[in-house]
Parts: structure tokens; sequence; C-alpha cells
């Protein structure tokens, strides 16, 4: 226990979903000081994590997962589990984050909200021991959803907590969560598996073809991730990608991100269309193309000279279009 006050203290990992918030509540209803961890990546779904902190009165600590965590869903140790979700290998590094913080924060235990036999990769019981494990972990995290069904935790046996007071939840249902998430009152949370970009298949398809042709490092690397979630993702070119905006908020995105991500900017100047960022190098004579497919979906004057306003972190100008894409070989270019 920490020395400086006789409360226990736990760091809860939150993810935005009902577990971890649940989670979190039961081990604070024991009189445990709780300190909220949202460990941030660039392919998580937007969460209510602050608002369900504030709802059960949690303070929040929100950390970046960082460039690491690239290079983990790159090449994962443990491989994947539903599409590009390295679900192993990432609760292992979650917890060696949560570690770093718990040592910061001068807290006695961690606690998470997973369910035994909830997810088919990670939440079996062989995969808990093994994470565990791997993470330098064992005994060390306290699952107060499921603790009934594993041996007692440090948290346990030292008195931090009472087990009795502990749920023994098995399996994919929601019944039980959602009736103590009334009891609760909390109302906001992201639907079940609803949190990672990495178990949906259209996504997976962008990133891996992105980490083909990835060339940054650093800021500009995590920001193209993220943005990987983002409009039309193209293959224009063998090392060059497109993402073209498909309604005025993902333009608005990517008007406000490109500088962060190294990239090439492209906006119609006198027409109603979307906006594009390009990734990679972009030679000039790829930028009649770009603008044509900015054309084919948008909507150019038929008469009139359409232009297209450029930008990077080298140039800016203009360009006269001259030509507008056909839908067909758009369709061969879309990831």
């Amino acid at each position: 226990m920490n020395q400086e006050s006789k409360t226990p203290k736990a760091i809860a990992l939150m993810s935005g979903g009902l577990d971890s918030t649940l989670a979190a509540k039961l081990i604070q209803d024991q009189g445990v000081e709780v300190i909220g961890l949202h460990l941030a990546s660039p392919f998580g779904c937007l969460t209510d994590v602050k608002t369900n902190a504030a709802a059960i009165g949690v303070p929040l600590i929100i950390k970046e997962k960082g460039e690491a965590y690239l290079d983990l869903v790159k090449n994962p140790r443990f491989g994947y589990g539903r599409n590009m979700n390295p679900c192993i290998d990432c609760r292992v590094f979650m917890f060696e984050l949560a570690e770093i913080v718990r040592e910061e924060e001068g807290a006695d235990f961690i606690i998470t909200g997973e369910v035994l036999g909830q997810r088919p990769m990670s939440q079996q019981r062989r995969a808990m021991v093994k994470i565990d494990k791997e993470a330098d972990m064992r005994g060390e995290i306290l699952r107060p959803l499921s603790a009934k069904l594993f041996e007692p935790t440090v948290a346990e046996e030292k008195g931090w907590v009472k087990r009795e007071q502990l749920l023994a939840l098995n399996g994919r249902g929601r019944k039980a969560q959602l009736e103590l998430a009334e009891a609760y009152g909390i109302q906001n949370f992201e639907p079940p598996g609803g949190g990672c970009l990495l178990t949906e298949s259209s996504f997976s398809g962008r990133l891996r073809d992105y980490f083909d042709v990835e060339n940054v490092s650093g800021e500009a690397r995590l920001v193209r991730s993220s943005l990987l979630r983002h409009g039309r993702y193209l293959r224009v070119a063998d090392k060059v990608r497109l993402l073209v905006g498909r309604h005025e908020q993902e333009n608005n995105v990517l008007n406000q991100q490109w500088r962060r991500a190294e990239a090439v900017h492209f906006k119609p100047e006198n027409f109603q269309g979307p906006e594009a960022i390009a990734f990679g190098p972009v030679p000039d004579e790829m930028f009649q193309m770009i603008g044509g497919i900015l054309a084919r979906y948008g909507k150019p004057h038929p008469v009139e000279q359409n232009t297209i306003e450029y930008q990077s972190s080298s140039s800016k100008g203009t360009f006269v279009l001259h030509t507008v894409v056909p839908e067909e070989t758009i369709k061969e270019m879309i990831v």
C-alpha cells in the first residue's frame, strides 16, 4: 500500500466502454481511491470515457500509446485476433504502460473491466494468464467483474478489496452489466467491441496497405494512421495514397490535419467538391489526376476553367484542371 495514506489506491484502465466503467465503480464503492487511465490509440473510436469518468467521480489520466504501439500493430509477437487487432500484444502493452502510471501515482494495484469469455482471443482464461505473465503482472491485475472465477489477487489477499463484493461474470451476455449501469445511472458508453477500428475488415485493409508505403515517423506517422478512418482511401500510385473527404466534417478534418501529417492538401478553388490529402512523394505531374478525382466527386463548371488549390510544407499554388478521372478508374484505386 502507498505510504502517504491508509486508503488503498488503484489505477483503473478505462476504455470508454461499460465494463471498464463498472469495474472502476465497483472498486470505488469499496472505499478505494480510483484513478482512471485512458490509453489513447490512433485506432480507437470516439468514446465517452471523459463523461463516464466524471459520472462516477473518477479523475482521469489520458496518455497516448505512441509510436511504439504502431510498431506493435505492424508486427505483433502473438499474432492477430479479428482482422488486424493484436489482442494479446495490445493487452501486454497496456498493462506495461499502466504499471508505469501506477508507480508514478503511488497506487497499489491495477484494475480492468475484462470479463472472462467475453472476447474470443484475449479474454479466455489461458490468454489472460499468458498476458499477465508476459507483462510480469501475475497476481497484480484485478478484474472485478470476473474476480471470483480467478485465484485471489494481491489486492484481495492484502485486504484492499473484499472478494465477496466482487463479481463472477462469464461469457458474452450483457444483462448483468446493463442492470448495474441502470443502478449506477451510467448512460453513455461504447457498445461492446465498438471501440477499436482494428477489428473492422475495411479499416484493417486500409491500414495493411498503408503500412506497406509509410515513409514518415514521429507525430506525422501517428496522425496519418489516425486519419485513415476518414474519407475514401485510394491507391493512386505505387507509393502514393490519397484520402478524399466524403462530407463537410471529413473535409474539415483533412484541412486541419494535413500539416501535422506532412501531406499535400488539395481543394477545389472555384467549384464545389471534396478536399483531399496525399501521402508519399507526390510529383507535380500527378496533380492533374488528383484534381480530376476531386472533380469526379464534385461539381465542376461545365464551361469555366476549373482550378484546384494545393499546398504542402514547402510549396503552394493553383492549377487549371484539364481532366475528370473516369469513375471506373477510381473504383480500381479504392482500397
